[in-house]
């Protein structure tokens, strides 16, 4: 596999492109398996976890130590879905689905940059990438895990299953980012 390199000055690192399509194939995958189900015997474990227990699939539930910085926090992760043209629909912001889904747009919308290797689109790369480093550390990353811990303590299922997935893949990302 050959490796491509950003032509531009800054800071992206070295580009494989294989890599980041997978990176943003995985945050798609935990989007979908972290979305409400179709499949009726799930929903009914969807539903034991996140909605009759204390299990909170909000990450400034698990976050903010008060009112005033979850709507402090809120506003945020408004503010990157809205600075590439996002909104929410239908589900809070800080639901862990829309915070991976948006990871998984950012790594799409700058891979779409990078192969239309124009310098303008590199910026927008560069733009996207430091968008991810940014929001993985201040809103995913530090959500997320308490979030998969918390599953992981209710024993073996579905999305204990899952929620051990994402703690390894995100320690990766913390490892690629970093």
């Amino acid at each position: 596999m050959t490796k491509n390199r950003m032509s531009t000055g800054q800071v992206l690192p070295e580009f494989d492109v294989e890599l980041i399509r997978q990176r943003g194939l995985k945050y798609k995958e935990l989007a979908s398996a972290f979305s409400y189900p179709k499949d009726e015997e799930l929903c009914l474990e969807y539903d034991r976890l996140f909605r009759l227990s204390e299990i909170w699939i909000y990450g400034t539930e698990h976050t903010a130590e008060n009112e005033f910085q979850r709507a402090k926090e809120l506003s945020d992760i408004s503010g990157f879905y809205l600075a590439f043209g996002l909104q929410v629909d239908k589900e809070r912001p800080d639901a862990l689905s829309c915070e991976l889904e948006f990871m998984h747009y950012l790594i799409h919308k700058g891979l779409y940059a990078f192969w239309k290797n124009l310098s303008k689109l590199e910026e927008k790369a560069q733009i996207c990438h430091d968008a991810q480093k940014k929001f993985f550390f201040t809103h995913l990353y530090p959500a997320a895990r308490k979030i998969a811990e918390a599953l992981i303590s209710q024993g073996d299922n579905f999305y204990s299953t899952i929620a051990k997935e994402m703690l390894e893949f995100l320690k990766s990302e913390k490892r690629f980012l970093s």
